[in-house]
């Protein structure tokens, strides 16, 4: 009988195994299912058992040996629940580990509780969480356990600046977003009203910064955060704060208005159907609005926002913010070495569906929707040729000479004409500065030598001897070569830092087709596309100019 070698603890805790002289009553080899099966029918079922215990004590019971010696084996016991907690490495989540009972006490509230208190997990404590686990941990079987994360740590989320919320439209969008037909397409004719503004409209409001939220992890540890940062309206011509909220600025008169940064300007406007031999030549204190044409030979200046209704054909406009042109600018070539008499000058940006031989100066950017056809162009930061389905949108002919990046659906002609385009073409004149600042440098190090050996020979005298006025006058030399040194420095490394900022930002991106006969330079390294390539991007790096496929997320 197996009760002749297996019995259970006094206490009831364990389940115990005897081996060795110890003979039971059938004499056949005892199998590990009948010491189970015995464990069923004397209530210890559900005891943790120690599976390998169990075989070396079958295996010495069944050996038989005679002279072996008598051993008990603990072969199971009484096990409570158990929990611990574990955090992850950036104490950002903290679990619970529950073993569930093995014949013994099952998990209690106090014991979650004394856990979390032991393992100093404090904050982001799911209560939920917990009372599910308690619940979940009564059902776990012999064996069966629980890993459930319980407390969460919460990142800092710095606080949002102050910015400007516009609540008139940018007059460019309408050139860059047509009016939209009830079949879906659009009708870049009908661009719709042009944009004016009336007295007393709102034209802006400004949303303060947010302070943020602190974060914290499970532990209790707080992490900090930052406020946003503070912005302050500007109240430029046209426009003020209004009396009813400071937050908003209102239109002081009726006119054109132009964004900025930090509020809006608000232009008299001057409206005309067209400009002719009629009109003659206009130069406005303002914005001008022509309804119409810009015709050939005409100029118009403006201080304001220029904005076109049709073409601009072999004219010059100059603004002091945007020209916008709502169809065409189109030009001739005069001299076969590419003189140009279409001429458009603009401190903003110059939006228009597509320009040809004409030259575009935009001290920001130029946007053109369709196409630019051998023009020269001298742009401050970006020139972007797409539609709005980025389907069209070609660079071809001409030279181009842009601050940061060249984009377009299609870059290079597929015959014929060569492109030029230069990225980053400052390169030269800051590296003279540097040159110029380094020989400053030199220059005032060498002032500063002497004055210090002057000092020197001042403080070897006596001090009855040496010349207080002299010695007031080398301190203050030799203060001001520091400080001038410094700014020096400063202004180097500042100059050292743009120059790896622009190198950086300057890119030429063809999304659909970079043609042959691309000729491109950043900085002052050159590379010439004599091949067809798909989606492409030209960039610097390593002091060579790489071209790679050209993927829009990447």
């Amino acid at each position: 009988m197996l009760d002749d070698i297996l019995r259970v603890s006094q206490d009831g805790q364990r389940v115990y195994l005897s081996a060795g002289k110890v003979e039971h009553a059938s004499g056949q080899p005892i199998e590990k299912k009948q010491i189970k099966d015995w464990l069923v029918s004397n209530q210890a079922a559900g005891f943790f058992c120690f599976d390998d215990t169990l075989e070396s004590a079958l295996t010495k019971l069944n050996a038989s040996i005679d002279d072996a010696e008598s051993e008990d084996f603990i072969i199971a016991e009484r096990r409570d629940a158990t929990i611990e907690a574990r955090i992850a490495d950036d104490k950002m989540t903290a679990y619970l580990i529950v073993n569930g009972a093995c014949g013994g006490r099952g998990l209690k509230a106090d014991d979650i509780l004394s856990t979390l208190r032991e393992a100093n997990i404090v904050r982001g404590i799911k209560k939920p969480t917990l009372q599910k686990l308690l619940s979940a941990s009564g059902r776990l079987k012999p064996g069966e356990y629980l890993d459930v994360p319980v407390a969460f740590g919460r990142q800092p989320i710095a606080g949002e600046d102050a910015h400007l919320v516009y609540l008139i439209e940018d007059p460019a969008d309408r050139v860059r977003r047509p009016k939209e037909r009830e079949d879906g397409t659009v009708d870049m004719r009908d661009l719709g009203e042009m944009v004016m503004v009336k007295h007393g409209q709102p034209l802006a409001k400004l949303i303060p910064e947010t302070p943020g939220y602190e974060g914290f992890t499970v532990t209790g540890s707080v992490l900090s955060t930052s406020s946003g940062k503070p912005m302050t309206l500007s109240v430029h011509e046209g426009s003020e704060l209004s009396s009813k909220d400071p937050n908003i600025i209102i239109a002081t008169m009726a006119g054109i208005p132009r964004l900025q940064k930090d509020g809006v300007v608000v232009d008299d406007a001057l409206s005309l159907d067209v400009v002719d031999v009629g009109t003659g030549h206009v130069n406005f204190e303002g914005s001008v609005v022509i309804k119409g044409d810009v015709e050939v030979g005409m100029k118009v200046t403006a201080t304001g926002t220029v904005t076109v209704g049709g073409v601009v054909e072999s004219a010059t406009i100059t603004a002091g913010a945007d020209i916008i042109v709502q169809n065409g600018i189109i030009g001739r070539q005069v001299a076969a070495d590419s003189d140009i008499n279409c001429v458009l000058i603009a401190e903003g940006n110059i939006v228009a569906k597509f320009a040809q031989y004409a030259t575009l100066c935009a001290n920001q950017n130029v946007e053109l929707t369709l196409h630019a056809m051998h023009c020269h162009t001298t742009v401050g930061h970006s020139i972007v040729i797409s539609d709005a389905t980025k389907r069209k949108g070609t660079l071809a002919g001409g030279k181009h000479e842009v601050g940061e990046k060249v984009q377009a659906v299609i870059i290079g002609a597929s015959a014929g004409a060569h492109t030029y385009i230069h990225c980053f073409p400052r390169l030269p004149i800051l590296k003279r500065k540097i040159v110029d600042l380094n020989k400053d440098w030199e220059e005032k190090t060498a002032k500063l030598d002497k004055i210090k050996a002057a000092g020197a020979k001042l403080e070897a005298l006596p001090v009855e001897k040496r010349d207080a006025a002299m010695v007031e006058r080398i301190t203050s030399t030799r203060d001001h070569l520091f400080a001038s040194l410094e700014e020096i420095e400063y202004e180097i490394e500042e100059t050292d830092t743009m120059i790896t900022a622009n190198y950086r930002s300057a890119t030429i991106i063809a999304t659909k087709s970079l043609l042959s006969r691309v000729h491109c330079t950043i900085g002052d390294e050159k590379h010439t596309v004599n091949s067809e390539h798909g989606p492409s991007v030209l960039f610097y790096d390593n002091a060579a100019i790489e071209l790679k496929p050209y993927q829009p997320n990447s």
